[in-house]
């Protein structure tokens, strides 16, 4: 998703919670419609604004059943047993029109259909190509003059820190392979940086913002043989020639083999190689002193994950309750306000660069699948991983697909899946103790 995008997600949600706020009518139900990256940022963005979405709209009746982000998708029909006038539907899709038209018809009035039209005119969308081109070749020659005519440019266009991790286990190789001797690696913000840091990587670049990215990717794709750079993709929306998508976890393609095979070409018995972790005591000791926290004796909670589905507070709060009368110290792994403390713990930020080695330190981590995960996979810690068991993600569910031990990057995770009995899943995380 473009940063624009989510600026135009922000800013729809935002005036939407405040017209509701003013009209006293927060409660209404609400829906996206369709199942796809900018539905997730939908829901996000309404959750941290305090509105639980009921569900997803789709007119696929293989997705229908299933969940998206942890929120049931359901056909149309389903707003109809609301009410007509009692339901709020979000739309953010280049099929809007279709898909306005369809809402209407089953009698939803149109007020009630808050469209996010991130497709502008084609003239328009011509005009803002050719000056993303421009400004892209000037980003390319200020890398170029900063690391050499004969560097190779590698970018990473991910904002996800999994993505980041999976470079880095197999960048080297690679290097070694194709006898690269000169490189920079280029990433998109400071959280993907702390991971590349993980790695012996000669050079790591910062770009300022995903849109300076997109920028430098619309160059590539206008001109390829001027911009001699390697896009570490395993399908990115703005490279079109790229559909390799669509084969996530088919036939056993899972999101390791996505990179081995189609990022970097290397052989099917090519392992992701660890990074070495550099010793941090001092930051660790200091961390741990400032929160009141046990060496060994404290779990760190993950409760957030980007692309897949977070669980219910109330689950985690009863969680960190069975784990104190264990005798632990709980923490919730946080990167600001977006991402609250659990009831009953305090927040903590340490850096990703030395996450591993803070989960060591800790003894335990629980947390849902997120790039977080894949981050930490190689700590000497008690890891519990959390699945929601209705998660597909494209051809597979979300277990098979993103399985720390199936990808090769552990093989002593703790690897639960989930369905409504969260009661029982926490009785199953407390019985590892």
């Amino acid at each position: 998703m473009y940063e624009y995008e989510w600026k135009l997600v922000k800013k729809t949600v935002q005036k939407y919670v405040e017209t509701k706020q003013g009209h006293g009518s927060l409660h209404t139900p609400v829906y996206v419609f369709g199942v796809s990256e900018r539905t997730y940022h939908i829901i996000r963005e309404l959750s941290w604004k305090g509105i639980k979405v009921k569900g997803v709209l789709d007119n696929d009746r293989k997705k229908q059943g299933m969940h998206c982000c942890g929120i049931p998708v359901v056909s149309v029909n389903a707003i109809e047993k609301e009410g007509k006038s009692r339901v709020d539907v979000f739309i953010m899709s280049p099929f809007w029109r279709e898909m306005e038209k369809q809402l209407m018809e089953t009698g939803l009035q149109k007020r009630h259909i808050y469209v996010i039209k991130a497709i502008k005119r084609i003239q328009t969308v011509f005009v803002m190509r050719s000056l993303h081109v421009h400004m892209g070749k000037a980003v390319y020659g200020a890398i170029r003059k900063k690391y050499g005519i004969n560097a190779k440019i590698f970018l990473c266009p991910y904002t996800g820190t999994g993505d980041i991790y999976l470079i880095g286990t197999f960048l080297q190789q690679y290097i070694r392979q194709k006898q690269i001797e000169n490189y920079v690696l280029v990433v998109v913000s400071t959280a993907c940086k702390k991971v590349a840091d993980l790695f012996d990587i000669k050079n790591i670049e910062q770009l300022p913002s995903t849109d300076v990215c997109s920028r430098l990717i619309s160059y590539y794709m206008a001109e390829p043989e001027q911009c001699d750079m390697e896009i570490l993709n395993d399908s990115w929306g703005e490279i079109y020639t790229n559909p390799t998508q669509w084969i996530r976890g088919y036939k056993g393609h899972n999101f390791t083999e996505m990179f081995r095979k189609y990022v970097f070409r290397l052989s099917d018995d090519t392992m992701p190689q660890p990074p070495t972790l550099k010793n941090a005591d001092d930051q660790i000791d200091r961390i741990f002193t400032g929160q009141g926290l046990v060496r060994g004796k404290t779990v760190i909670l993950s409760p957030y994950a980007m692309t897949l589905a977070n669980l219910p507070n109330p689950f985690w709060e009863e969680l960190v309750v069975a784990l104190q009368k264990k005798g632990y110290s709980v923490c919730t792994n946080s990167c600001g306000e977006k991402e609250p403390a659990i009831a009953g713990t305090d927040a903590v930020f340490f850096p990703l660069n030395i996450a591993p080695q803070v989960v060591e330190a800790a003894g335990t981590f629980v947390g849902v699948r997120s790039g977080f995960c894949d981050v930490i996979s190689r700590a000497k810690a008690r890891k519990v991983i959390l699945y929601d068991k209705n998660n597909w993600f494209y051809n597979c569910s979300a277990y098979k697909y993103f399985s720390l031990n199936d990808m090769g990057l552990c093989n002593d995770a703790v690897e639960l899946e989930y369905e409504e009995d969260f009661q029982r899943l926490c009785t199953e995380i407390i019985n590892l103790f």
